[in-house]
């Protein structure tokens, strides 16, 4: 196997690993905050402002965890670039 190619699968494991682990942990942030939201949106008085809370932080835990995958993504089609360059030399 060609130097090139481990480089290549070193690249894609470590892409691999961070969009799945970025993944990972977005569905256990959700999971982990939803218990205590579900108890404070069944208190009266709290109940709405609490759904909110939760909204956005759902929203803000998921636009988070969007990003981190696509920034991912991305550096690895520069790497694939970068790769391409090296391999023709």
């Amino acid at each position: 196997m060609s130097d090139m190619k481990r480089w290549r699968g070193l690249k894609d494991l470590v892409r691999d690993a961070v969009v799945e682990g970025s993944a990972a942990i977005e569905r256990l942030q959700t999971e982990t905050a939803a218990r205590p939201f579900a108890i404070f949106e069944r208190v009266p008085g709290v109940a709405k402002p609490a759904h909110v809370v939760h909204v956005v932080h759902d929203a803000a835990v998921a636009g988070t965890h969007v990003s981190i995958r696509a920034v991912t993504r991305v550096v690895s089609r520069g790497l694939d670039v970068a790769l391409d360059a090296l391999e023709r030399e």
